[in-house]
Order: structure tokens, then C-alpha cells, then sequence
């Protein structure tokens, strides 16, 4: 498995997480915060989303450097919400992390190694 299929499987997969959460507390979420509870689910399934357009097969040197950006603020917002439903946010954000440094693993993409300057 390349590392580019490699990070697209964690990064779906942190979405899977994040969407599963999101099913699993929406109700209690929405009781409890109203509206609010699309900002607290969308928060993280929107940095997964970017993460997983930005490693698409035709992604560039720069993907790597995004997803991590978008794992780092994952995890912040992890941090942030971490009184309420945050900590559940963890797995996912460091998912995306893993996902980063897989893809920057095999930044030299299709099988080639990356660029020496």
C-alpha cells in the first residue's frame, strides 16, 4: 500500500470517527447546546474533509503540510471543547496527525522518491 492510500484510509477513517460521534451524541448535543451542536460536530468533520481533498491522488508536496495544519487545530479544538464532548475529538484529530506523517513518508509521489534539491 503506498503511503498516499495510507494516509487517505486514516483520514477517512478519522472522518468515520467523527461522524460516528457525531451520531452517537447529536441528540444529547442538540439538547444540550441547540444549534451549537453543528458548529461542535462540524468543526472536525469539516478539517477531516479538507485533509482528505487535500491527499487526493493528484495532491502535491504541499498535502502533507495542510493535513498536519488541520490535525494540529483538530486536536485544539479537541482542547478547547474538552469540558463537553472534546475528548471524543482526540482520536480523530491524532488520526489525522498519522495521517500527515504517512503522506509525508511518500512525499515523492507515484513510487518515486521525493526531490533532492
Amino acid at each position: 500500500m503506498s503511503s498516499s492510500r495510507a494516509a487517505q484510509g486514516l483520514i477517512l477513517v478519522s472522518l468515520v470517527g467523527v461522524v460516528a460521534v457525531s451520531g452517537w451524541y447529536g441528540r444529547v448535543a442538540w439538547e444540550d447546546s441547540g444549534s451549537f451542536a453543528f458548529v461542535l460536530f462540524g468543526v472536525p468533520a469539516l478539517w477531516a474533509a479538507v485533509a482528505l481533498w487535500a491527499e487526493r491522488p493528484a495532491g502535491t508536496m504541499v498535502a502533507p503540510a495542510v493535513i498536519a495544519v488541520l490535525g494540529l487545530v483538530s486536536v485544539g479544538w479537541s482542547l478547547v471543547t474538552g469540558l463537553g464532548i472534546g475528548p471524543l475529538f482526540v482520536v480523530p484529530s491524532f488520526l489525522l496527525l498519522l495521517a500527515a506523517g504517512r503522506a509525508w513518508s511518500g512525499s515523492g509521489r507515484n513510487g518515486s522518491p521525493p526531490a533532492r534539491t
